[in-house]
């Protein structure tokens, strides 16, 4: 019975470090996710600040081809974000 008891032990912990490497994974590539995000971010802004008007004009083709394409996944997102303002407007 006590070498039962060690050999679900030895289980156990070899499961916990299996989920231990995987939730490291996670974790790296979650990071390296953010780490991207915020660069293509940090590079918009640069180029909003360098060129507004060019930045206006590409926002705007950019939502007007995605309102084309995906009209009703559009008016959601119109209908959330109002529900957000209007929310926040009541505060």
């Amino acid at each position: 019975m006590a070498n039962l008891n060690a050999d679900q032990l030895n289980t156990a912990s070899d499961e916990a470090r299996r989920a231990a490497g995987y939730a490291d994974q996670a974790v790296n590539a979650a990071k390296d996710a953010a780490v991207e995000a915020a660069d293509r971010i940090t590079t918009m802004a640069k180029d909003a600040m360098d060129n507004p008007e060019q930045f206006a004009r590409d926002s705007y083709n950019s939502v007007a081809r995605y309102t084309q394409e995906k009209p009703l996944e559009a008016l959601a997102i119109a209908a959330g974000v109002a529900f957000v303002v209007g929310a926040l407007w009541k505060k």
